[in-house]
């Protein structure tokens, strides 16, 4: 994995750790209402190589916002994402990610996927997360003191 790669992996984890009740709680909400699937959410970010293990990082806009959406199995988003060209470019990866749709636990688990950038240095990062908090105890923290997670409704 090339550094670059690394540190977009760890930038994934980091908003993924911070955000853990709050993602939680979104993926029971979601699952509850439109069944099996996954949060997904959209950062750009420029990593410049300065020399030796100095990088820079900057963030851009992603025309997704800044907010975490919820992609159904078999909604058009999830049937463009079969159809998708990185689908038939690693169909092993992909039939992986459809197979963990199919199998996760969502009392226990919940399923995000981090995507950097757009075009050539597009790249997804799918985290099948196990979280301290299950899902459908963190949907009822967030609801009972939303603005404690940074929501207004939830």
């Amino acid at each position: 994995m090339t550094p670059e790669k690394e540190i977009r992996v760890k930038i994934a984890q980091n908003i993924i750790e911070q955000c853990e009740i709050l993602f939680s709680a979104q993926a029971w909400k979601f699952f509850q209402n439109l069944g099996r699937g996954y949060l997904y959410l959209h950062k750009v970010v420029n990593i410049q190589h300065s020399g030796g293990n100095n990088f820079s990082i900057t963030e851009g806009v992603s025309h997704l916002g800044n907010s975490v959406h919820y992609v159904a199995k078999g909604s058009e988003a999830w049937n463009m994402a079969k159809l998708s060209q990185a689908a038939k470019q690693q169909p092993i990866e992909y039939a992986q990610f459809f197979t963990l749709i199919d199998n996760y636990n969502p009392d226990n688990e919940y399923v995000v996927i981090v995507g950097f950038n757009y075009g050539s240095d597009a790249t997804e990062y799918w985290f099948l997360r196990k979280p301290e908090v299950p899902p459908q105890q963190a949907f009822s923290l967030v609801r009972g003191r939303p603005l404690e997670f940074g929501v207004e409704l939830f």
